[in-house]
């Protein structure tokens, strides 16, 4: 398991640096799934919460309960529905995933059986070099086609419908059935770009919070969210930063992050084989997405063993969980819980309180229930 996940997250590199040494935690992880009520779980909760405090930290009425509810998909199998999941999405109780290995989109229902592909490698309309992101309206699946310098528009039974012409497509988030908003520093205007599937940008607005990494080009650097009440998040995941804009007045609601328990890394030069200096770039979070009471929740994917950050690929020992931090949608700190597994990243909400979760460790989606 440790040599497989410093090969993952070497190849994920995104922030590097000097971790806290003082923040540190004695904890042993067990083996398999547990509820948030075992040991090791809850000493995690109590370590993520010990240096903000959270207006939510230690209500009944909001505590979250997460337990293993098995897989959904399998990547043993003879004939793995998907092979290398990269990012996924949710729509009522189909799941779509983009994979890494085939170059396509994949809808699943929550029983893990495959309703359709779509896509592939090529350059051709509807193809791509290298998938990445993707959402979803009641009307269309709308990828990322970073490479190529496109958004590819599938109709909701997988048929293609349409490219439009986009640069630096970064993240793309469902506002209507025919309106998303897409991520990009490439495009002028803003960070974030009101996108109508038919006549391209309409509007484009704010800026992510960055303090090392504005000259980064990335495919996954910045990550959206949107709420039921036209709010926005720009996430910044290789410095674990928000920003969150009103989708109507653009105006910005909220710029930062809550206080970690850890340092997070900045960038760390390296002299190559070669001579050459090269940046080294490390996780500090995976996506946002709109979780249980309609509140943002934030995957935070790079505590260690010892509740630093990650920042050295030669000597990875990542915590027994994968911590989650709830805020509002005005910025504030609710608190934080946590799956009860390692190497967990992108995640969404199902119907019934349960969520889909990729580990990429094992190349896997798993479903838990989110019980109180």
């Amino acid at each position: 398991m440790k040599s497989s996940l410093i090969l993952v997250v070497f190849l994920l590199l995104i922030a590097c640096g000097d971790a806290d040494e003082d923040s540190t935690i004695d904890v042993t992880p067990q083996a398999g799934s547990a509820l948030l009520v075992d040991s090791v779980t809850a000493e995690w909760v109590e370590y993520l919460q010990s240096s903000d405090e959270g207006l939510w930290e230690g209500s009944t009425e909001h505590l979250i309960i997460c337990s293993s509810a098995g897989k959904l998909t399998d990547y043993e199998a003879l004939d793995p529905i998907v092979y290398k999941p990269y990012q996924l999405c949710t729509s009522g109780d189909t799941v779509f995933v983009t994979d890494a290995a085939t170059q396509e989109i994949v809808a699943l229902n929550s029983a893990g059986e495959l309703l359709w592909k779509a896509g592939g490698e090529g350059e051709a309309p509807g193809h791509f070099p290298r998938v990445s992101t993707l959402a979803v309206s009641a009307r269309y699946v709308a990828a990322s086609n970073y490479y190529l310098g496109r958004i590819e528009f599938f109709n909701r039974d997988g048929s293609f419908s349409h490219s439009i012409t986009f640069a630096g497509a970064e993240d793309i988030a469902a506002i209507d059935d025919t309106t998303f908003a897409v991520a990009s520093n490439r495009e002028s205007g803003g960070s974030i770009h009101i996108l109508d599937s038919e006549e391209g940008i309409v509007r484009s607005f704010g800026e992510a919070e960055m303090i090392h990494l504005n000259d980064v080009p990335r495919m996954d650097l910045m990550l959206l969210c949107v709420s039921n009440h036209n709010r926005i998040v720009v996430f910044n995941r290789y410095e674990g930063l928000l920003a969150i804009y009103d989708l109507i007045t653009e105006e910005c609601i909220y710029r930062g992050s809550r206080t970690y328990p850890a340092i997070t890394p900045a960038p760390l030069s390296i002299a190559a084989a070669n001579g050459q200096i090269q940046r080294m770039f490390f996780p500090v979070g995976a996506n946002p997405f709109l979780g249980p009471e309609g509140m943002l929740n934030i995957v935070i994917t790079g505590y260690q063993n010892d509740g630093s950050f990650f920042n050295d690929p030669e000597n990875a020992d990542f915590a027994p969980i994968t911590a989650i931090d709830r805020y509002d949608w005005d910025g504030n700190y609710l608190d934080s819980y946590c799956l009860p597994d390692s190497s967990l990243s992108s995640t969404a909400l199902l119907p019934g309180n349960q969520l889909v979760v990729k580990n990429y460790s094992a190349g896997e989606l798993i479903l838990y229930d989110l019980g109180d």
